[in-house]
């Protein structure tokens, strides 16, 4: 059994900010070149193909999210690894992104909007609830984090044909260690994934047939 390498999410959010109440607002993350939230900072509200034209590409130390999902990725136009940040405050990055940020873009209307929560549920309710929004793991059909999320809280000796049909491209791991098999049944080739942004899942890339939760 092989350990896929971590792409963690960066760092320990802290001091959660709250939303403004029953306002709807646009997603904004401000970006900071010092940890701490010092240094010169850029507010974004829309994709960031390059943050070079900002003078913030391979600069960035400390973020807060203000709204929305954030994709942030080690090169242009979203290429290279990419993480996942939620709503929160991250005072000091990883090492591993720290100083490595060149694109960003806000994914929260394309993998949390609960979309395909609500398709599946009306073709089948108990579906929906085996695979509901806040789950410990979130399913991507594309690479990056792209197409409507599916979340997972339980094991599961097959993925749903419809699940399956569609694939699996890319995952977050929000809670708990989880062993991801080509086959049902756990069995086939087999990684463990650890909390934390798959933007690429190499071998098991749409061949996912099993997961379970290990911890």
């Amino acid at each position: 059994m092989h350990a896929i390498p971590i792409r963690s999410i960066l760092g320990p959010a802290a001091a959660i900010a709250a939303l403004a109440a029953g306002a709807a607002q646009a997603a904004e993350m401000t970006v900071y070149k010092q940890p701490h939230f010092t240094g010169q900072q850029l507010t974004l509200r829309g994709d960031a193909t390059s943050l070079s034209g900002a003078g913030f590409e391979d600069q960035i130390s400390s973020i807060v999210v203000r709204s929305g999902r954030w994709q942030v990725c080690s090169q242009p136009d979203f290429k290279g690894d990419c993480v996942v940040l939620a709503r929160g405050e991250y005072p000091q990055l990883a090492q591993d992104m720290n100083h490595r940020i060149e694109s960003a873009r806000e994914i929260g209307n394309v993998a949390g909007n609960g979309f395909a929560e609500r398709r599946y549920a009306e073709a089948d309710p108990g579906f929906a609830r085996g695979y509901r929004r806040g789950g410990a793991v979130e399913l991507f059909p594309g690479a990056g984090f792209r197409g409507e999320s599916v979340w997972l809280d339980h094991s599961v000796a097959q993925l749903d044909g419809r699940i399956a049909q569609r694939g699996v491209s890319s995952i977050v791991v929000h809670g708990g260690r989880w062993q991801a098999c080509t086959r049902p049944g756990f069995e086939g080739r087999c990684e463990v994934l650890e909390p934390g942004s798959y933007a690429d899942l190499g071998r098991l890339d749409n061949r996912i047939g099993s997961l379970r939760r290990l911890g």
